[in-house]
């Protein structure tokens, strides 16, 4: 089968959970099938990182909207400017919080994109287009009609607004104006053939709010190994990039909301492991100082598990939707975890059986105290959790459960022009 397969970003190096879901479900369908993967980015592709990747994937064609073409675009080019503006000197403005949550940024749909789009379909001759991530939900107007068009919603935008916005009084015209988002990806998204959700909760939204395309569910998959659990190491670990909003409000909470209220003196040797790409200085610096145990910025790590193991995982998730990795990889891992239900939302892990969920700050310090004081429940919950995990997350039952959402339309194979679109 011919999938060409179309992302906002390169899904390499595996610095986030997005980038992961697209890695690990392509590497390992790509035997099965013939892919090209088009990339759109909203900021420049590090042309080290495209290398590494083609040489990993040798049978993938691998093809790169090029990032200066946006930018030739004034309007791009423009919005870019002000949004950078915005960010250095008003970031935490109300009126700037809700613009972002309510106009999406960062690809210009413009003819230039369009005639991309038709070179690269008429060179890949796919039998399904697989649009990935709410940006790019759009791009639905630009593909041709005759081929299947599915998309795989990686974060419902709606819920994820509603969330963020819960706690600021909208005015009249800004709730108009989310209504009118909202009803926009609805009609997008029933503009495809197949919508894919990551969980069965997320399904049961978009069906509950006017999704009449057929929706098929099936989870990302990560590339961790499965690892033997390993007694704590009096290590907390948040997982978790700058770049992806939910992170940072998670792991504000937890420092100004959950810690404060945990009797450190009792846990005189944990230390608080932050583990991501892209935290700035200043923000570092602000939790090591506020926090009550030692703070350690490890950054991006290639291998998870040389940071990871012998940590209980905080996943202090409040706002967004979708599915959460960071929950797997703990799993995979042997990891104890404590969560939200936010964030264990759709996953089959429940509170006290395979892992802790409380919502409230004070029962959040009360829970975390507990498993740091008993080995006996962090044993229990991490091989619980990683029973889940073997039976319904691997990465291989994943990709054969993906496979199946193309069954819906009968294709004859054919050969691929894909020399050609290495010179798009």
């Amino acid at each position: 089968m011919n999938i060409t397969i179309i992302v906002p970003s390169l899904p390499y190096p595996l610095n986030s959970g997005g980038a992961q879901a697209v890695f690990n479900m392509i590497d390992k369908t790509r035997g099965k099938n013939s892919i090209t993967l088009v990339c759109i980015p909203s900021r420049l592709t590090r042309r080290r990182h495209v290398a590494e990747l083609k040489e990993k994937w040798p049978d993938v064609d691998i093809v790169i909207y090029p990032y200066l073409r946006q930018l030739a675009d004034l309007w791009f080019l423009k919005e870019k400017a002000v949004r950078a503006l915005k960010l250095l000197f008003r970031k935490n403005s109300r009126a700037f919080v809700v613009e972002r949550a309510l106009k999406p940024y960062g690809t210009h749909f413009n003819g230039r994109l369009k005639r991309f789009i038709d070179k690269v379909v008429l060179l890949s001759e796919p039998d399904v287009i697989q649009v990935e991530f709410f940006p790019l939900l759009p791009i639905v107007g630009f593909l041709p009609k005759d081929v299947r068009r599915v998309f795989v919603h990686h974060e419902l935008r709606f819920v994820r607004n509603e969330r963020l916005l819960r706690d600021i009084d909208l005015t009249d015209r800004e709730k108009m104006y989310e209504r009118g988002v909202k009803g926009e990806e609805i009609a997008r998204l029933n503009e495809y053939d197949r919508v894919v959700t990551l969980t069965d909760t997320d399904k049961h939204i978009l069906q509950e709010n006017g999704v009449t395309t057929a929706i098929s569910v099936s989870p990302a998959a990560i590339g961790s190994p499965v690892r033997p659990y390993v007694k704590w190491q009096n290590k907390l670990l948040f997982l978790g990039g700058y770049g992806h909003k939910p992170n940072v409000e998670g792991l504000e909470w937890f420092v100004k909301s959950v810690a404060p209220k945990i009797a450190w003196e009792k846990f005189p040797n944990v230390k608080f492991h932050l583990v991501g790409g892209g935290w700035p200085d200043k923000v570092t610096e602000k939790y090591r100082s506020e926090l009550a145990i030692p703070f350690i910025y490890e950054g991006f790590v290639p291998r998870l598990e040389d940071v990871a193991t012998g940590s209980i995982m905080v996943v202090p998730i409040l706002t967004g939707s979708g599915m959460r990795m960071k929950i797997l990889e703990a799993s995979a891992l042997c990891i104890p975890f404590i969560t939200t239900s936010v964030g264990v939302e759709g996953l089959g892990f429940a509170h006290r059986d395979s892992c802790i969920v409380e919502d409230s700050a004070e029962l959040w310090a009360a829970s975390l105290s507990e498993l740091m004081a008993s080995e006996a429940m962090r044993h229990r919950l991490s091989e619980k959790a990683q029973r889940i995990f073997k039976a319904e997350y691997s990465v291989e039952a994943l990709a054969d459960r993906r496979m199946e959402v193309y069954q819906f339309q009968s294709v004859t194979p054919y050969e691929k022009n894909s020399g050609l679109l290495r010179n798009l």
